[in-house]
């Protein structure tokens, strides 16, 4: 059973011991309902008003979420809030949004207890809720995707060779494809990552502003391509081209060779290489000298038998 152990506003610090006398500071945000079960009320009460996670949202004013309540779900098995609406989520879905209606759930079980991963989990969920309400849910599944892992920070350099291998196979409207990607839930993984480039890119070319009017352009009621028309000049197509280029020339070879953890693999694997490749040498050496003394001592034994010595 979860209960509801507090309301606080999402701005404010989360509390501690000596903290009952302190204010929160008055910035706009939302209405926390926070709700958990009794083992979790602790770390939710800690977690839920983390000045961290509604504040300072690229492209989304604090103000955007005033005074609207948003719940957020603490719970080891998510599977539990089936009944409220949320879904059923794999076991290893960390968090789970309802933009629309403004709720959250977060899993606290296992790694989930490391307060930086958890906080992570939660600005990816409340980026959803924000942007939905930035763009009067007109944003499509890459943008919401790509937006809230560029701003929770999960993003590893670690795929960028997955990244290259999409991209050189996969030709035209990969951009456009993103979206049933995550409805087929085929390889979500590639998914996330192309998303999250694709509002790099974004930021690329117009910062924090270009984002802001773009959402604003989409809220008014602009598709996507009217609304990349007006706030960068390009079409959806000439946007993917440019997308294209940058995760090519940024997240390329020289990208990869860059990175401390890529070189020694490669070092480890040359080594590997010249290691099997000596080995191979040292075998072949070994088995022509075999086999030259087996047909040396063959010459000597014909010798022997077919031109015997003059006796004496």
């Amino acid at each position: 059973m979860l209960a509801a152990v507090g309301l606080a506003l999402a701005c404010g610090p989360a509390p501690g011991p000596g903290d009952a006398a302190r204010s929160a500071p008055e910035r706009p945000g939302p209405d926390l309902e926070v709700r958990a079960s009794p083992d979790l009320e602790a770390i939710a009460s800690r977690v839920a008003g983390h000045p961290g996670v509604w504040t300072s949202l690229p492209g989304i004013p604090d103000s955007i979420l005033a005074g609207r309540r948003v719940i957020v779900w603490f719970a080891r098995d998510l599977s539990t809030l089936d009944s409220v609406g949320l879904g059923r989520p794999e076991p290893w879905v960390a968090g789970a949004a309802d933009p629309e209606r403004r709720r959250i759930a977060l899993r606290v079980d296992g790694p989930q207890r490391n307060l930086g991963r958890l906080l992570a989990v939660y600005r990816h969920e409340a980026a959803h809720v924000a942007l939905h309400a930035a763009t009067a849910g007109a944003a499509p599944r890459w943008l919401h995707e790509g937006y809230a892992q560029a701003v929770s920070g999960t993003w590893d350099w670690r795929e960028g060779w997955r990244l290259q291998f999409t991209l050189m196979r996969g030709g035209h409207s990969l951009l456009s494809d993103l979206d049933r990607r995550f409805r087929s839930g085929v390889d979500p993984r590639t998914a996330y990552i192309l998303s999250y480039t694709a509002v790099d890119a974004l930021r690329g070319l117009g910062g924090d502003a270009g984002l802001e009017a773009l959402f604003g352009a989409l809220r008014e009621g602009d598709g996507l391509d009217a609304a990349l028309r007006r706030v960068y000049g390009l079409t959806a197509a000439q946007f993917e081209q440019r997308w294209r280029e940058r995760v090519l020339d940024r997240y390329g070879w020289l990208y990869l060779l860059s990175r401390t953890a890529f070189v020694w693999l490669s070092v480890t694997v040359l080594v590997i290489g010249l290691g099997i490749a000596r080995i191979r040498n040292d075998r072949r050496r070994l088995a022509e000298m075999r086999e030259r003394e087996r047909r040396e001592a063959r010459t000597i034994v014909m010798i022997d038998v077919d031109d015997p010595p003059s006796a004496s």
